[in-house]
């Protein structure tokens, strides 16, 4: 064992004195420790060497360490908000479609927020009055798998084949405020219902007019209509429950129409136009209701119309607060038309709160897509779309008039500075005198002379003339 340790030393110190020749003291150490090692594996017994590492390699070795770390966690992290994280499904898409921005903004607003509020993608767009362009809407919704469709339309005669596509692609499509007709593809209908708007204006002309001791005293009332328009199918339908009520009262002569225009067909404006009824109105007066003359009643379907009314007999010189100015009659409560009540030129219109029924007819919608019973309707009668009868929902309207009109104000509907009335709408006629009311436009205010003085009137009396002195020539005349 001596022996074989000196052979070993003797070798390391051979080795070292060749490798310092060359000058490099850092491969000799590694040859010698090489050859330790080499020696103790071929005995099995000597001691395993160790190598300490310089500060720089146990730096290095410990960023290897912290970056692996590092990027382990970071995976895990990841890994864990995958699994955390909720996927959100893309929301169920609702279209609704409308005539126009400018009447329908109240609806789509209200649709919007309910919509949102279940969960659905509102896509709300609206044709401008123009029904090819509400065509295209529909096709257009249609490739892109909208889940229903609520549709207000521009015509209600106009979208049968466009809505048999939507048909076949099994979307289901709810009727907005006025009856799609013509088609089978239409679901539920929702509206405030015509006939009972009717009903309402024909009820309150009764009782404000006091048409049943009228026909007591057997005297009689005059009035003229203007109804809706004549493609609108909710327009035939106010005019039905209007006759339902006053129609005895047309048979019996309680109620008197000079024009004799009272068919649908012959008081009917196409379109709701104001320029039409306000033309229509304007030859009624001149034609039978000549020098200032005026109906006890205009009854008319849509406010417009009634503004309409009112615009011919200002120009006609019917005064309003006065005796002859008549009992005017509105539907919808537009803006202008509740000023009109509050001022007392309009005797009352009738309000379809708009926010209602778009709550009523998403609610339809939601419970069709999603609820387990059918949508609730409360009218399965008499909305027959030419096809069949369409399941109605029908909301209540209410009549306003001067004495409650605030209501539309206490309920959001319409600040108080929309309605407030316009005083300088309506002129008041200025009292005049007897001799200035007889004169014309040209003519002025005249003393009278001597003689226009009436018997019945004493004259002033004058004073006598002073007496003057004959000139020299009188007297020589004399």
């Amino acid at each position: 064992m001596k022996k074989k340790t000196a052979y070993i030393l003797l070798g390391v110190f051979l080795t070292t004195s060749i490798l310092g020749g060359c000058g490099s003291k850092n491969k000799a150490t590694e040859a010698a420790s090489e050859s330790a090692q080499t020696e103790k594996e071929g005995a099995g017994e000597a001691e395993e060497l160790t190598v300490t590492p310089t500060p720089e390699e146990e730096k290095d070795t410990e960023k290897k360490a912290d970056s692996s770390e590092d990027a382990e966690a970071s995976t895990q992290s990841n890994e864990a908000e995958e699994e955390s994280a909720p996927v959100e499904e893309p929301r169920e898409k609702i279209a609704v479609l409308l005539p126009n921005e400018e009447k329908w903004s109240r609806d789509a607003d209200k649709f919007k927020s309910e919509l949102e509020a279940d969960g659905y993608e509102p896509v709300i767009e609206y044709a401008e009055n123009d029904v090819s362009r509400q065509v295209s809407q529909i096709q257009d919704l249609t490739a892109e798998e909208v889940f229903a469709f609520v549709i207000t339309p521009v015509d209600p005669y106009g979208l049968g084949s466009v809505l048999e596509t939507v048909k076949e692609a099994d979307i289901p499509v709810f009727s907005y405020d006025d009856l799609i007709m013509n088609t089978s593809a239409v679901k539920y209908y929702v509206t405030f219902g015509g006939r009972q708007v009717g009903q309402i204006i024909g009820k309150q002309i009764v009782d404000a007019q006091e048409l049943d001791k009228v026909r007591e005293a057997k005297e009689s009332r005059t009035i003229e209509f203007f109804m809706g328009s004549l493609d609108d199918t909710q327009a035939l339908f106010l005019y039905n429950g209007l006759m339902e009520v006053l129609q005895e009262y047309l048979d019996d002569g309680t109620l008197v129409c000079r024009s004799g225009k009272i068919s649908f067909d012959d008081t009917g404006i196409l379109r709701w136009s104001k320029t039409t009824a306000k033309s229509r109105a304007a030859e009624i007066l001149e034609e039978f209701y000549p020098d200032g003359a005026a109906p006890d009643i205009i009854c008319t379907g849509f406010d417009d119309a009634a503004g309409a009314a009112q615009e011919a007999l200002l120009e006609a010189g019917v005064v309003p607060g006065t005796d002859i100015w008549p009992f005017i009659t509105g539907n919808g409560c537009k803006e202008d038309a509740v000023k009109r009540i509050a001022m007392g030129t309009q005797a009352f219109s009738v309000f379809m709160d708009s926010r209602e029924l778009a709550a009523q007819c998403e609610e339809m919608v939601n419970v069709y897509l999603h609820g387990e019973d059918d949508p609730e309707v409360n009218d399965y009668e008499q909305y027959d779309n030419g096809v069949k009868i369409i399941g109605t929902y029908l909301c209540d309207p209410q009549m306003i008039d001067r004495d409650n009109y605030e209501i539309l104000i206490d309920n959001g509907y319409y600040t108080e500075k929309e309605v407030e009335p316009d005083p300088t709408e309506t002129p008041t006629p200025e009292p005049v005198t007897p001799t200035e009311a007889a004169l014309t436009p040209t003519e002025k205010p005249v003393t009278p002379t001597p003689e226009a003085v009436t018997p019945t009137e004493t004259p002033e009396p004058t004073e006598a003339p002073e007496e003057i002195s004959p000139t020299p020539t009188e007297k020589a005349k004399k």
